[in-house]
């Protein structure tokens, strides 16, 4: 059984090897708890990247009941995802909110539940299963590609998670979400937005968030009901994720299947993590593309000379390295998954400072993917960053939009196929202009997603 250890206590045991640099330990009364929160809540890109300028690579920052590691350099990132990765879990209070939703799926699971669900679930993301998916990943852009009319603007943000709503619906679950892709949308853009409220408010302050999240579970619940009932009812011949679920047992005891709770939470989990991370790459790539127009010719005259009119297939991709670099690139600016977290287990360390049991570390993805070290001139959009010699110069651990190590997203190559061949299906048909002064910025939730982006397709 894991024990929040004090704040001081955890100094006290670092003592010997010191602390990062960091702010003070706050207070803990009311008005200091809502101030904190509040400026975080504001602009946490802000908040965190003024504490990395002021303070380096690690800062260390006591509150109370916890102490916390916030980390951003990629030999740091390296400790705790993979050299000492033994020592963590991901036990963090930042997860305690998704659990809510997510329950034991393998996004918040740890240990032998994590173990048995990935081994149940690798097959449904072999090369041979996402090869075959492709198909339907085209149609369902074509699909969107043909809403878009002549000259007609769209939100980029909705159509985007419309898209891949759909191509995870058929592809890995096998069923049609036409339906209930508003509801579902609908009751991930409500998490998405209550879920970043910091649990650290006080409990009155947070109950009405948490009346918002037990209505959107609700839905999402009825939702998945349907899908597993109809499911039971006709089992389908081809092997997909759900039927994976429905017809797995424990390699202990083929007697005993995954409880209907834990087939619940695994659908939860892909329709969560299974579509944001595509289609917030998909919108912010689109927006690139419209900011930079002669990037997006060059990936249009890659895609027509690579598909001469027909339609992407999976073997095409290896030869669209411009699209596939856009979309690298896309994901180093906006990483969808912009902050890891972990809780340590056992006493470890990262660089020169100790790391006691019962501390969190949070992995500031965000910050390590903009740093002028590894990405000179960083906020720039250069998909040339990801050519072959430019990739091998960097540190491994500079770029990591899936994570790391053995905990690593096990969806990483599916949502990699699926944004080359939806950008690629799109720019075919396309051209995206992004006019008006609609200000676009990134809305720190559970991923990075953009706000007020509406962009307009131009035929070609």
């Amino acid at each position: 059984m894991r024990t929040r250890v004090g704040a001081r206590a955890i100094v006290a045991r670092m003592s010997s090897q010191g602390t990062p640099p960091g702010p003070d330990e706050r207070t803990g009364n009311l008005v200091d708890s809502i101030r904190y929160a509040a400026a975080f809540f504001r602009d946490p890109f802000e908040f965190v990247g003024r504490r990395f300028a002021r303070y380096g690579d690690v800062y260390f920052a006591p509150a109370k009941g916890v102490g916390l590691y916030v980390v951003r350099h990629p030999a740091q990132l390296r400790e705790v995802l993979i050299t000492h990765a033994d020592a963590y879990a991901k036990s963090h209070s930042a997860l305690e909110s998704l659990s809510v939703l997510l329950g034991d799926g393998l996004l918040t699971s740890d240990g032998e539940v994590w173990r048995r669900h990935r081994r149940i679930l690798n097959p449904a993301f072999s090369r041979q299963a996402i090869s075959a998916a492709v198909p339907r990943m085209v149609a369902e852009t074509e699909r969107t590609a043909a809403r878009f009319g002549r000259g007609q603007s769209f939100d980029a943000t909705f159509e985007m998670t419309d898209l891949t709503l759909r191509i995870v619906g058929h592809a890995l679950l096998g069923i049609d979400l036409e339906d209930e892709v508003r509801v579902v949308g609908r009751s991930m853009s409500t998490l998405q937005t209550a879920l970043a409220v910091p649990r650290s408010l006080p409990a009155v302050a947070r109950w009405p968030v948490e009346q918002v999240v037990h209505r959107a579970v609700s839905e999402l619940d009825r939702v998945i009901e349907r899908v597993v009932h109809n499911r039971r009812s006709k089992p389908s011949a081809q092997v997909d994720l759900l039927q994976m679920l429905l017809d797995a047992t424990d390699p202990e005891n083929k007697d005993v299947h995954l409880s209907a709770r834990e087939v619940r939470d695994e659908l939860v989990t892909f329709l969560l993590a299974g579509h944001e991370t595509t289609s917030n790459t998909l919108a912010w790539a689109l927006y690139l593309l419209a900011k930079h127009p002669e990037v997006m010719r060059a990936c249009q005259a890659e895609v027509d000379a690579v598909l001469a009119g027909r339609t992407c297939k999976s073997e095409d991709l290896e030869r669209l390295t411009l699209v596939e670099q856009v979309i690298k690139e896309t994901m180093r600016l906006y990483p969808p998954a912009y902050v890891l977290a972990r809780r340590a287990i056992s006493d470890t360390t990262i660089g020169d400072y100790a790391v006691a049991a019962g501390s969190e570390v949070v992995l500031w993805i965000y910050f390590t993917h903009r740093d002028e070290r590894w990405f000179p001139k960083a906020e720039q959009f250069d998909p040339a960053r990801f050519n072959k010699e430019s990739e091998e110069a960097r540190p491994k651990l500079a770029y990591l939009p899936f994570g790391a190590g053995g905990r690593a997203c096990i969806g990483k190559v599916f949502a990699s196929v699926e944004a080359s061949v939806a950008l690629a299906t799109l720019l075919k048909r396309h051209s995206f202009e992004l006019r008006g002064a609609d200000k676009v910025t990134p809305k720190a939730r559970i991923t990075l997603t953009p706000q007020n982006l509406r962009l307009w397709a131009v035929p070609r």
